[in-house]
């Protein structure tokens, strides 16, 4: 999800990624391959994370002080130019936002641990999470851009309605309306892949922005938003499965003992 701008280009709308062609020229590429590399890194930071708080290895588990922490390693982020000197703190801070995310969806993995032993929720949506995104990613890269001119201004409208709705559950508790915001929410993430990546492509060839931090920032935030929202769905539905599995026990057991 694009967060913040990085380009100083006034005259530069969003919808001007989905104009220009994007030439994967040597250097576009080696940015992509850094971006990438840098996900690739941030999300085993995250998983670290994660790994921490379900066995409480950190000083804090997930909660209110590692989300404070989180948003403070953003505004370094973001506050820090991208410049050689700045280079190592930036990524400092890169690493302690992974970490505190992976804390943050530390209750979300506990509590699909807790219900397959097996870990195969955990697994599942790993895999899925990564077919999903690389698809999305490639999608991006090599579907016609006019496709997605307009696809920016959707998912912001998609991602304030979502809020609202959430903010309101939270006082009515709806399971049927929280149900509603998972899928909406996958669905909007997988389009912020897309979105997100052409912006990246685009400051790369024609602006020649190429800010590896951010631009891996931006789409590990898609990342993580598409991987919780699918270990929740497969949690659910392991969950409906076990409680089924009882029923049938217990019938059983009624049907053994009437016998």
């Amino acid at each position: 999800m694009s967060t913040y701008s990085t380009y100083s280009n006034s005259e530069f709308t969003p919808s001007d990624a989905f104009k220009a062609p994007s030439d994967l020229n040597k250097p576009v590429q080696k940015h992509l391959i850094k971006v990438y590399g840098t996900l690739c890194g941030l999300s085993v930071i995250a998983g670290l994370g994660a790994y921490a708080h379900v066995f409480g290895l950190f000083f804090f588990g997930g909660g209110f002080v590692s989300f404070l922490v989180g948003i403070a390693a953003l505004v370094g982020i973001m506050s820090l130019p991208n410049t050689p000197g700045n280079k190592l703190t930036r990524y400092g801070l890169l690493g302690v936002f992974g970490f505190m995310e992976g804390l943050s969806i530390g209750p979300v993995v506990k509590y699909a641990l807790s219900i397959s032993i097996s870990n195969n929720i955990l697994i599942n949506a790993c895999v899925v999470t990564g077919l999903m995104f690389s698809a999305f990613t490639l999608s991006a890269m090599f579907t016609n851009k006019a496709y997605f001119m307009y696809l920016g201004g959707i998912l912001g409208s998609v991602l304030s309605l979502l809020l609202w709705t959430s903010f309101i559950n939270s006082f009515i508790g709806s399971k049927f309306i929280f149900d509603i915001e998972i899928y909406v929410g996958l669905f909007m993430f997988c389009g912020y892949v897309i979105y997100d990546t052409q912006l990246i492509i685009y400051r790369a060839t024609e602006l020649g922005v190429r800010d590896e931090v951010s631009d891996a920032l931006t789409l590990f935030i898609d990342l993580v938003g598409i991987f919780v929202r699918i270990l929740l769905i497969f949690s659910d539905k392991s969950e409906k499965s076990n409680q089924k599995q009882k029923e049938r026990r217990s019938r059983r057991k009624a049907g053994y003992s009437g016998q």
